[in-house]
């Protein structure tokens, strides 16, 4: 390819790659407890100004401990903490949005905590739940939710109004998810990296798993068996959109994907990374770029959980980078609908190990059979699998990319009640609190069917118990195997393959620009990534070969900095009339039929009452399962690849 079609990239018009508008969620660290022999420093308290610090809900005399939030002055986070230490109370959270904390104190000492000039009010911690996930203890222990694979992991037993995921960021690195009523106010939508220049999914795969994980049955909740609900209906869904309406997308795009997700994660406290895609490629960990993304991520904190593949049952069958030693990698199995695990097997097409090097995968199963969960309206998904539909506002599919949601919304919960994990000791709960379904082998299910509340309750073991292997140092070629996408390089019409060692802005893949500055720096942000020169057009195949990978360093350097804090994520494109035109407003879009509503649980029931007439399958990228494999209502040719 001409070096000198490249330099044009030069010229494209950068598009801003996010939406944070309505964005409201809660960042919840891990607990800053008080030492026991804190000393506190110099403070200024007014005991006048107290009374109207004050929630006038709140008790101001008596011992008993009450849970509040304490609001302070920018950058007096520190010496509001002080002052609930100072009046015998103790710090349970530190909320750095209100430059405050969630505390304990006694009732008594509440004024004195307002006193304080740092801050500048003390509220009771009030519950809030969400349409359609609440929690009524007179009811225990029924379940809450409609939703059988949020029962059959007994993650619905575990729900409390403060214990269904709050605060925890999950990641969709995915086809975008779109702004759907179960999800409101609880989506975070980071960059597009798609070329389609909108936060909507228009493929649909990424809102059913955005659903999957954190849905919290907004509109169902009028369905006499309960709202259809994620595993953690009030996490928080961190939106990265690598791939538009075909679902295609290049594996230098999902590593700038991920980029970002590293750089954003203490923003939106991100400890999770849900990824649900694949390629059926045999580098060796050790080598792959993607092996070694998934690996920095882990090491920075972030539980990443990946699927199998939908390439069963065949054995050596497992999708990369689910075949990384350290990740979790998430097989499906079919929970049948019910609560009786006696009737459980691993799904015929779920993928399975050994890896190309002999590590056995996956690690456990999770339910990854017909669920239920929010569609992105209009999107490809729903156009090939009409019979999917079960309402106006769900959709029902099948694969391991569900059993990765499931298994990533445990995590969530597991996060929330024991923030202090990390990714090791995140795997270590789920796999040791795994229950194994009889007649399947460690290939088939690794340790067994997820257990939320067995995860919990399990020792997690020591804080780092794997160590990473991958130099990322590889062909991105090998990493794709043979999937390879196409483009407008110079923007002249003439499309190109993406094929050797390039990437999707037609460069030669370097790995000294993956190094230092180039994790950091803004070239990242430039408009290559997100121009509309490329869009992933189709699969193709091809023998060409580029130029070697080179460049030792590619390993080093951060990946955080001041690059990803600027203007440019909070600017006046993303407010402006190309979000509120009359494309995304008219009649079709906010009428009844959308809502849902006007539904009511039976006038859907007659129309998608077999399960399996009402599924579609896909690992997303992954290969579709071989003739007489596919489930009915799916296409049985596979998508251009």
């Amino acid at each position: 390819m001409p070096r000198t079609m490249l330099s044009r990239h030069a010229l494209f018009r950068r598009r801003a790659l996010a939406a944070l508008s309505g964005v409201l969620f809660l960042t919840l660290a891990t607990p800053a407890l008080a030492p026991a022999n804190a000393v506190p420093t110099t403070s200024s308290y007014d005991v006048s100004a107290a009374p109207a610090k004050l929630d006038p809900a709140l008790p101001r005399t008596g011992t008993t401990r009450v849970d509040v939030l304490v609001s302070g002055r920018p950058g007096q986070s520190s010496t509001v903490a002080r002052a609930v230490r100072d009046h015998g109370g103790t710090v349970t959270a530190t909320l750095p949005m209100i430059d405050g904390v969630r505390a304990s104190v006694p009732a008594g000492r509440l004024a004195d905590v307002a006193s304080s000039s740092a801050v500048t009010a003390v509220t009771k911690n009030r519950e809030m739940q969400f349409q359609g996930a609440t929690y009524d203890p007179a009811k225990a222990p029924a379940p809450v939710s409609g939703s059988n694979f949020v029962n059959s992991t007994g993650a619905s037993s575990l729900w409390t109004p403060d214990g269904q995921g709050q605060g925890i960021g999950v990641a969709v690195l995915d086809t975008g998810v779109s702004p759907m009523n179960d999800l409101t106010g609880r989506i975070v939508h980071g960059p597009d990296l798609s070329g389609e220049g909108t936060i909507i999914d228009s493929y649909g795969h990424g809102t059913v798993m955005a659903g999957i994980i954190a849905g919290d049955g907004t509109d169902t909740t009028d369905r006499s068996k309960g709202a259809y609900t994620g595993m953690a209906p009030k996490a928080t869904v961190v939106a990265v959109k690598v791939a538009g309406r075909n679902g295609v997308t290049d594996v230098s795009t999902v590593l700038q994907g991920m980029h970002w997700v590293a750089a954003y994660k203490d923003q939106f406290n991100i400890r999770v990374l849900s990824l649900s895609w694949g390629t059926p490629s045999t580098q060796s960990p050790e080598l792959d770029p993607l092996n070694y993304a998934v690996e920095r991520l882990w090491q920075l904190g972030i539980t990443v959980v990946v699927a199998a593949g939908n390439d069963g049952p065949s054995q050596a069958t497992i999708l990369k980078p689910g075949d990384d030693p350290l990740v979790i990698t998430a097989g499906a199995y079919d929970d049948k609908q019910n609560l009786d695990p006696n009737d459980d097997y691993v799904a015929q097409w779920s993928s399975r190990g050994p890896t190309v090097d002999g590590l056995s995968k996956p690690d456990l199963v999770a339910p990854g059979r017909t669920l239920i969960a929010t569609r992105s309206y209009g999107s490809e998904v729903e156009t090939d699998n009409p019979k999917a539909l079960v309402s106006p506002s769900y959709i029902k599919g099948s694969g391991t990319s569900q059993a990765t949601a499931v298994t990533a919304g445990a995590a969530a919960l597991l996060l929330e009640a024991r923030p202090g994990l990390t990714p090791d000791q995140v795997k270590q709960a789920l796999t040791s609190g795994a229950s194994p379904i009889s007649g399947e082998t460690a290939y088939d299910e690794g340790a067994g069917r997820l257990n939320v509340p067995a995860a919990v309750a399990a020792d997690a073991g020591p804080q780092v118990r794997q160590q990473p292997i991958a130099t990322g140092l590889g062909s991105i070629e090998a990493s794709r195997a043979g999937h390879d996408v196409t483009a407008d390089c110079g923007e002249d019409g003439t499309i190109d393959l993406i094929h050797g060692e390039i990437d999707v802005r037609c460069e030669a893949w370097d790995g000294a620009a993956w190094t230092g500055g180039a994790w950091t720096g803004a070239a990242w942000t430039g408009a290559a990534w997100t121009g509309a020169a490329w869009t992933g057009g189709a699969w193709t195949g091809g023998a060409w070969t580029g130029a070697a990978w080179t460049g030792g360093a590619w390993t080093g350097g951060a990946w955080t900095g001041g690059a990803w804090t600027g203007a440019a994520w909070t600017g006046a494109a993303w407010t402006g009339s190309a979000w509120t035109g009359a494309a995304w407003t008219g009649a079709a879009w906010t009428g009844a039929a959308w809502t849902g509503g006007a539904w009511t649980g039976g006038a859907w029931t007659a129309a998608n009452s077999d399960p399996d007439a009402t599924a579609f399958l896909t690992a997303w990228w992954g290969n579709h399962p071989s003739y007489r494999q596919h489930i009915p209502g799916e296409k049985s040719d596979p998508r251009p690849r």
